[in-house]
């Protein structure tokens, strides 16, 4: 199980940068075109880390119900 939580988090974290580079992304576009195209690409990279984190939420509290037996 922690061989899982580790790559759960390193998978977290880099998927986290790369959610970061596309909200400065948004934050820089030079038109709106590109912000809409920058906005939804950060959406959809936005539910991957929340499906990742929930995911590390699930592997974590496992854990602690199988430590406790």
């Amino acid at each position: 199980m922690e061989k899982l939580l580790i790559k759960l988090s390193q998978w977290f974290s880099d998927e986290q940068e790369i959610l970061d580079q596309l909200a400065h992304d948004v934050a820089t576009s030079d038109t709106v075109e590109d912000m809409v195209t920058a906005k939804q690409a950060y959406m959809i990279q936005e539910s991957k880390v929340d499906v990742i984190q929930e995911a590390l939420r699930f592997a974590e509290f496992e854990k602690e119900e199988n430590e406790q037996k």
